[in-house]
């Protein structure tokens, strides 16, 4: 019996998240004056996608790692400022979703996304109801080897709220999120508006794929 459902937040709750993102870290380069060929750019990017920002630049400007400092901050100035949350929307009736599971469920967030802009802004502009017990950011772990796919996250979330693996699902869209899953013994479920299409999913062996999140009660 599922008691705890943990969700990953970008490209599971908000769609253009990916772009958004892009968005601000090609702008940040445009602005140092670095510019790469725009297939290595993204090759770059996608390497360390939903790793903290940090290591995106240290990866985007191996070239010019003395740049790296600047570069953090003028990407913090975008970030903040409005570039990657006017990027977004809302899934579909993911908001509905969100009231009719409170008080059913225990409802928790582990997230790449930055904490401050989605509890400050994110939040508030799409007026997300306030129902998840617990919220964990990657931005808030010190370790790198506790980042996805390391199960610290879920099993965090699972000691705070008395949870076990068996009562416990996680709700993502990539490949991390499911092997994150797997290595906390969690049932994987994955939605179809992020990065893995119905065929990846299959491959990983995922037997929940859902077209959105607003579909989740489907499989409770």
């Amino acid at each position: 019996m599922t008691r705890l459902i943990i969700f990953d937040w970008d490209d599971v709750f908000t769609l253009g998240s990916k772009e958004g993102y892009i968005k601000c870290l090609h702008e940040t380069l445009v602005d140092l004056d670095v510019h790469l060929d725009p297939t290595e750019e993204r090759k770059r990017i996608l390497a360390t996608w939903s790793q903290p920002h940090r290591a995106e630049l240290k990866n985007l400007l191996r070239e010019r790692p003395e740049l790296v400092d600047r570069a953090c901050e003028v990407y913090e100035e975008k970030f903040f400022g409005g570039t990657f949350v006017e990027s977004l929307k809302m899934v579909e009736g993911s908001i509905d979703l969100l009231n009719r599971l409170r008080g059913n469920y225990i409802l928790a967030i582990a997230t790449g996304a930055h904490p401050r802009v989605l509890k400050e802004k994110v939040m508030p502009r799409f007026h997300v109801p306030d129902v998840f017990a617990q919220i964990i950011s990657g931005y808030e772990i010190d370790e790198p080897e506790k980042q996805k796919p390391h199960p610290y996250m879920l099993e965090e979330i699972m000691n705070t709220q008395g949870a076990k693996p068996e009562e416990t699902i996680f709700v993502g869209d990539a490949r991390s999120d499911v092997l994150m899953a797997r290595n906390a013994s969690v049932r994987p479920v994955v939605v179809l508006t992020g990065h893995l299409n119905k065929a990846g999913a299959e491959a990983l062996g995922v037997k929940d794929i859902l077209p959105t999140v607003s579909d989740l009660e489907q499989i409770l």
